[in-house]
């Protein structure tokens, strides 16, 4: 990011034409919670590679001032697939939704938002309106617990299309069963959940997906993970697509 706190676009838009389900434009995935710590920029990176090596045509949007996103960017290798990334502050996050809509390219946004969305009220209205799916993440302790509870009230007044999603989850804790059932009063939840497990913390380390480590038991649960958010959001494979042909 700039010194100056100005947007940054970088990359280009690659990957095959989208088969959705749509009006058309692009298809936007918001992850969002309302506290640090809960996997949000892990599950952001992961759905990007997932959709990219499904085809499709990837940008990410980086609106936390961490940056947490935007280095992961910078560490990505020159052979791996690639995507782009807009990078910027949630003040900004007019800015993103008019230049990327404007691209006319993107088949797939996926926006990595900051804790402290009450922080921002007007930006956080345009992002879920905008949104097509929002995943929630929340760990398995109960402050998790009860900020994302809380959020999901929120986007049910607003009518929009979230699931909480579980991550960096220990299933053999009786913590895990209690906020599982405390999830699944509040709202729907992801029927697959993300283990706490070091392959997945590495992707940070090196600009990679789940799926691009070898032998990564993470990348059975992010798999999981994107084949439900396709369902939800009505997007197919590009490469399958592409052989069907």
């Amino acid at each position: 990011m700039s010194g100056s706190g100005e947007p940054v676009f970088k990359g280009k838009v690659r990957g095959g034409p989208l088969p959705v389900e749509t009006h058309g434009g692009a298809k936007w995935l918001l992850v969002a919670s309302g506290k640090g710590g809960s996997g949000k920029t892990s599950t952001s990176l992961n759905m990007a590679v997932y959709a990219v090596h499904d085809g499709l045509r990837v940008v990410v949007v980086d609106l936390d001032r961490q940056a947490t996103l935007t280095r992961w960017y910078q560490r990505r290798p020159d052979e791996a697939p690639s995507v782009a990334l807009w990078a910027g502050p949630m003040a900004d996050a007019s800015k993103a939704v008019i230049e990327i809509d404007a691209l006319d390219t993107a088949d797939l946004v996926v926006v990595d938002t900051p804790p402290g969305l009450d922080d921002h009220p007007e930006a956080t209205r345009l992002l879920v309106g905008r949104a097509d799916f929002i995943l929630v993440p929340t760990t398995q302790g109960t402050a998790d617990i009860d900020s994302v509870v809380e959020w999901m009230k929120f986007l049910r007044r607003e009518k929009a299309h979230a699931s909480f999603l579980m991550n960096k989850v220990q299933r053999s804790h009786i913590r895990y069963r209690n906020a599982k059932l405390r999830l699944n009063r509040a709202g729907p939840l992801c029927p697959v959940d993300v283990r706490l497990l070091d392959d997945i913390e590495a992707t940070h380390d090196h600009g990679v997906g789940a799926c691009e480590i070898r032998r990564s038991r993470g990348a059975e649960d992010f798999g999981a993970v994107w084949e439900y958010v396709k369902q939800q959001m009505l997007i197919g494979s590009a490469v399958a697509e592409g052989a069907a042909a």
